[in-house]
Parts: structure tokens; sequence; C-alpha cells
């Protein structure tokens, strides 16, 4: 289950740089994000106490939520990199933008079929039909695949399809 998106605000109250601990809290976020998104460059690598600590300036909550909404959304980290260094540059470009939405819609598309594939089958088998369990053939399995948009070879049979498409 995807996490929520709402964030604590009580801890970013003052002005001044944030402990790890206060933006985690803050933007929901855990270290292990804010050390992967500091490699990867997606938030500034923050300034460091005389002991060591790491202070965060306090726009590194708002980014984080944003990160964890593209995230959400089914962007990757490395177009979400993108997205957030034209945004720091000062625009971002329409056309890449555009494109970048239309593959996220086919993406979605493309797990809401699955997901009623699955729902379909699930409430079959809750309501007692239990062929599935039965079935040779593995039909279940190959609608799935179908369902994935994989390649279908008319010719073989569901399990020859299954076992070739899962041995990558």
């Amino acid at each position: 289950m995807a996490r929520s998106l709402a964030i604590d605000r009580r801890s970013t109250r003052d002005t001044g740089p944030l402990t790890t601990r206060a933006v985690c809290l803050a933007a929901g976020a855990t270290r292990g994000m804010l050390r992967l998104y500091e490699r990867d460059r997606l938030i500034a690598t923050p300034q460091r106490s005389a002991s060591g600590y790491r202070h965060y300036p306090p726009d590194t909550v708002a980014r984080l939520v944003a990160i964890r909404a593209l995230k959400e959304i089914g962007f990757s980290l490395r177009e979400i990199a993108l997205l957030l260094a034209e945004r720091d540059q000062g625009a971002l470009d329409p056309t890449r933008l555009r494109a970048m939405a239309l593959e996220q819609v086919a993406a979605i598309d493309g797990r809401m079929a699955r997901l009623q594939l699955v729902r379909r089958y699930l409430k079959a088998v809750a309501e007692g039909d239990l062929q599935l369990i039965d079935d040779p053939e593995c039909s279940f399995l190959a609608d799935f695949l179908a369902a994935a948009g994989l390649p279908d070879d008319a010719g073989a049979p569901a399990p020859a399809r299954v076992k070739e498409t899962l041995a990558w």
C-alpha cells in the first residue's frame, strides 16, 4: 500500500537548518531516502555542523514532498532528477513534460488493466470458483502476461509462453 503524502510541518517551524530527523519527520522520508537523494543529486548536499551532523536548508522538505509525489505518479528517479534540474534552471520543457506525462498515463493504464484482470480472477476464487487452481494451461498467467503487453506466441501452449516470458 502506498504511503500517505501527508507531512508533519511541526518540525519545520523555524527557518534555520534542519536536522536529518526533522527533515525525515516533516517530509515522511527515511534516512536512507535522504542519502539516496543526496547521492543522486535530487537534493542538495547538506552542510555539516562542527560535530559532523547534516543540516538541511528548510526548502529540502518541500523538495522531498515533490519527489515523493512524482514517485507516486510513477516517475523514475532519473526522470525526477531531469524534471527538478529543469525547474531549478527556471523552466520545464513543455514538450518533454507532455511526453513524460503521456508515458505515465500509458503505464497507469497498463497497471489498471493488469489489476482488473487479477481482481476478476481473485473475485471468482473468493466466490468459490477453484477452476484456476486446476487449470493445466495456466490460463490466468497467460492472460496476465497478455494484459502486461508481453509478446504472445499464439502457437505455443500457455505454459510454454509463461516459462519463456519468466525466464528473463
